[in-house]
């Protein structure tokens, strides 16, 4: 079975009360929570989740999010790629689920438990990119050094490749490229 392509647009970072507010935009979604944890000195990708409505799932009564109490960052996730096909036979769509999974398995994030005890039941690749929280501009860095550009996974039988983008590139505009 060939991969599927998943394309995240991630906006952020907001603090929890901005996200509710943000959520409104969205229908459908996933979101990731960074900052600390009680005892933790080091600020870090905490959790993942997603939500058939966002605005309803960034309420008070999250079960994870209360356990974050400093530095809490969430980031509005957006599959911009075409959704997938076909009758739907869960409530969640199927890419996000799968988006979710990856993260979940791949990053290892210390308040997921159900998805990261197994890799995803499907092949998938996750590109990830940041946007500001005016949904125009771009984030010139990635929101914390561990939370990869790329998740390439083609399956069980082959190694999946996380991606950090960096070090040395060039970055032309499409009226001023010239190939070579």
């Amino acid at each position: 079975m060939k991969s599927i392509v998943s394309v995240v647009d991630w906006y952020g970072p907001y603090t929890l009360e901005q996200a509710r507010q943000a959520a409104v935009d969205f229908d459908d979604g996933i979101y990731l929570a960074i900052g600390k944890q009680k005892w933790k000195h080091k600020v870090r990708m905490q959790y993942v989740g997603l939500a058939s409505s966002l605005p309803a799932r960034l309420n008070g009564a999250h079960h994870k999010l209360p356990l974050i109490n400093r530095d809490l960052k969430i980031w509005l996730g957006e599959v911009a790629s075409p959704r997938s096909p076909g009758k739907k036979v869960k409530v969640t769509d199927r890419m996000l689920d799968l988006t979710e999974w990856a993260h979940c398995y791949f990053l290892q994030l210390p308040l997921n438990a159900k998805k990261k005890a197994r890799p995803p039941d499907r092949a998938i690749m996750v590109y990830n990119r940041w946007w500001k929280t005016d949904g125009e501009t771009a984030c010139r860095q990635r929101p914390n050094r561990a939370w990869p550009d790329l998740i390439d996974y083609l399956g069980q039988e082959y190694p999946a490749k996380l991606v950090w983008f960096g070090g040395r590139q060039r970055v032309d505009r499409v009226e001023n490229f010239r190939p070579g």
